[in-house]
């Protein structure tokens, strides 16, 4: 059975729990993801749009996410 994820704004740490991926990992697969910014953020939570585009590129952890 597949689950929705809402579109919230996560953090990293977050983000590496979710795909049970390491930091340096993590980073790696982010860096791939077109229009992304990863390094020099001036914050460290990924916006419910950018979450939108990880999904989009990497796949959801688990299941579908739920646009807002």
């Amino acid at each position: 059975m597949e689950h929705k994820i809402k579109l919230v704004s996560k953090n990293l740490s977050t983000l590496k729990s979710e795909y049970g991926v390491s930091e340096p990992t993590m980073k790696k697969w982010l860096r791939q993801v077109p229009n992304l910014k990863v390094d020099k953020r001036e914050t460290k939570d990924y916006t419910p749009k950018e979450l939108e585009m990880i999904y989009k590129h990497l796949g959801v952890p688990g299941g579908e996410f739920e646009a807002e």
